[in-house]
């Protein structure tokens, strides 16, 4: 599931979208994977399993690209599976 409002954004990680059992251990993984890549994200929700990402209002085009660049990195690593 994807939320937000404005520039916040959150993105809840489960690892069956039927049973909806939450993907902590994936998450924490793509938390320390982003840090790896120059990105801050945190995690929040009630089981840690949200990724939150909060950029500045100054967001270019650029960082964009590479946020999302990142974050594909991340969900496409093998260390995920």
């Amino acid at each position: 599931d994807v939320r937000g409002k404005g520039l916040m954004l959150s993105l809840e990680l489960v690892k069956d979208r039927q049973t909806k059992e939450p993907a902590v251990e994936e998450a924490a993984n793509i938390i320390e994977m982003t840090r790896h890549q120059g990105l801050v994200i945190s995690k929040s929700g009630g089981y840690k399993n949200c990724l939150r990402l909060m950029p500045p209002l100054c967001l270019s085009i650029e960082d964009i690209d590479y946020i999302i660049s990142a974050l594909d990195n991340c969900f496409s690593s093998n260390q995920l599976k």
